[in-house]
């Protein structure tokens, strides 16, 4: 394997030290790294003990095991074994394995003079299972940890590990990267110029998210943003199950208030994202249109369906009710229904979304959010709030937002605009447990 300049640094350092910590932008090579050095240390090392984890099965499985296969039938030397699906036997103690685990009794019983543990994605490891992962790097001949992982959030034993004083550390940014610097396809599969330049247009580069997968440093975090990353993300890793497709659906409408706007339509249940859809360049006649056929296409209720009701989105919104009487029209800056504590009913909407995704919050189930969703994430990962001259909580106003990430969180507005008709059936600490119940 041809090892970038970055990567190679890396390898220098885990030739040399036993605890090396490394953090990494999007694409820049992370899991191919950490699949090269678990192979060499497997064949430096005999006999020796390769032990790679990470958060989920799936980064183990489909992503680092892939690459050690990978890697090792690439190789220009021949190396004995024949890698499974997670694991690689030389011998009784001699040997590579993959697990993903939530039992601490699983990490205990290898011994060998010479173990690493490779940890991807380790900032989010289990605390808990990290403790125990300590254990079995301590004495022998050589030991090796290794934790490698995009930095999210600054917590937990990965962020620590870059100022505990005697963790070697590196970064990895994806503007180092050959492919970025060079502005072409010399590293196939690996982080792109178009990408980098994608992220810098729909996020920015005063963003958690260019900070994370771009620079690859852990971000700020910012107390003043609707919606985590993180959640959202869990949302995108969610795996669907049948409740997630039960109740029925709603959808919302975002209609284009200035010529660069783009026309949105949400549909989801109350756990699940069915469908975003986003056009530009639509007259309201051809918002109306679409609109229709989409109440069609999912049989959708009159009242389950949400019009932004201000600007052109008052003309769709008429002609729709002509048809569809029972139609909901959203006017943003209107009175919530939590008037105490939101200082709108556009505020009050977002926040609703944010506790249907934050897995902290009593309305959280389980969000499916279908895949990724860029655009949508950063629309409501990149939306601040603030507090009123009320001491309300209030939503940064649409002119700011456009002004601060040139554009509009079209697809954002959407989302919170399908759900607003649920607002009334969960309770933010002022209704009561009986008018929750009786609104179900």
């Amino acid at each position: 394997m041809d090892l970038t300049d970055g990567q190679e640094g890396v390898a220098d350092l885990l030739g040399e030290n036993d605890d090396v910590s490394c953090k990494s932008g999007h694409g820049a090579g992370k899991s191919a790294l950490a699949a090269a050095l678990a192979l060499w240390f497997k064949y430096s090392y005999t006999p020796s003990i390769v032990l790679t984890t990470a958060p989920t099965e799936r980064q183990v499985k489909e992503v680092l095991w892939r690459e050690i296969r990978y890697r090792k039938m690439k190789s220009k030397i021949p190396l004995p074994g024949k890698p499974l699906t997670m694991k690689l036997d030389l011998g009784p103690i001699d040997y590579m394995l993959g697990f993903s685990t939530n039992d601490v009794q699983q990490m205990q019983g290898f011994h060998n003079p010479n173990v690493m543990i490779v940890v991807d994605e380790s900032n989010g490891y289990d605390p808990e299972l990290f403790a125990a992962l300590l254990g079995l790097v301590s004495g022998g001949i050589r030991k090796i940890l290794f934790q490698i992982g995009n930095p999210i959030v600054p917590v937990g034993p990965f962020f620590d590990s870059f100022s505990d004083g005697h963790t070697k550390t590196a970064t990895l940014s994806c503007l180092d990267h050959p492919n970025v610097i060079s502005g072409e396809d010399l590293i196939p599969g690996a982080v792109t110029l178009k990408w980098v330049n994608k992220i810098r247009k729909l996020w920015g580069e005063d963003s958690a998210f260019w900070q994370s997968r771009v620079l690859g440093q852990f971000p700020r975090i910012a107390s003043d943003i609707v919606v985590s990353i993180v959640w959202f993300e869990a949302a995108e890793e969610m795996k669907e199950t049948a409740k997630h497709r039960e109740g029925p659906l709603y959808m919302g409408v975002d209609v284009p208030e200035y010529g660069d706007d783009k026309a949105s339509w949400f549909v989801g249940t109350k756990r699940k994202r069915v469908s975003l859809i986003t056009k530009s360049n639509l007259e309201p006649t051809a918002v109306i249109g679409f609109t229709k056929q989409l109440i069609k296409k999912y049989s959708l209720e009159d009242e389950n369906v949400t019009i932004d009701g201000i600007g052109a989105g008052a003309v769709v919104y008429s002609v729709l009710k002509e048809e569809h009487p029972g139609i909901r029209r959203f006017v943003a800056s209107e009175t919530a229904v939590n008037e105490k504590e939101f200082e709108n009913k556009g505020t009050e909407a977002w926040w609703n979304v944010r506790n249907m995704l934050n897995p902290a919050s009593e309305q959280y189930e389980d969000y499916y959010m279908g895949g990724k969703r860029e655009k949508l994430k950063s629309d409501l990962c990149s939306r601040k709030y603030e507090p009123s001259s009320h001491g309300r909580i209030m939503l940064e106003p649409k002119k700011k937002f456009r002004k601060r990430m040139k554009r509009s969180p079209d697809e954002g507005d959407s989302m919170t605009i399908c759900y607003y008709p649920l607002i009334r059936r969960y309770s933010y600490g002022l209704i009561t447990l009986p008018d929750v119940i009786g609104a179900i």
